[in-house]
């Protein structure tokens, strides 16, 4: 399970391409958001501890993106973690670069404030220009309607 980890106040946000939740029965999910935490904790080096919220935001052609935010650590030892989990299905993501180039091939582009949205399902390969850009995972169904469509 490859991570990319970004950090934002008490939120942490990862990563993973081409990593599925959606379809895992109960069990089986609360054992890989364990094994996210483990993770966080003995590779990365996080102090975590408390009650946390974790969103899942799946989609087919990207993978998964995880928030984890701290709700509280009041009365919690350093080993014990209490986990909310809400897992958003087949979730639309965005890719938004400043680039035009590297996505003029596709369709459904969108232009707003110096950058350029796509749906990230209309892209054949992701990998090939994630590093141009920036996923966005969790907004609105109407997130592209104050923006100008270009193809």
């Amino acid at each position: 399970m490859n991570m990319k980890i970004k950090t934002k106040d008490d939120l942490i946000i990862i990563y993973l391409i081409d990593t599925f939740f959606e379809n895992l029965e109960k069990k089986e999910l609360i054992l890989q958001i364990k094994e996210v935490f483990i993770r966080l904790i003995e590779y990365y080096n996080f102090d975590l501890k408390g009650r946390f919220e974790c969103f899942l935001y799946d989609n087919i052609k990207y993978g998964t993106v995880i928030e984890i935010k701290s709700i509280d650590e009041l009365l919690f030892s350093r080993d014990i973690i209490d986990i909310k989990v809400r897992v958003y299905k087949n979730h639309k993501f965005y890719f938004k670069t400043k680039d035009y180039f590297i996505i003029k091939k596709y369709h459904n582009i969108y232009y707003d404030g110096n950058y350029y949205y796509i749906e990230i399902n209309n892209i054949d390969n992701i990998l090939n220009i994630i590093e141009f850009g920036n996923i966005l995972y969790k907004e609105k169904d109407n997130y592209l309607n104050n923006m100008i469509f270009i193809q």
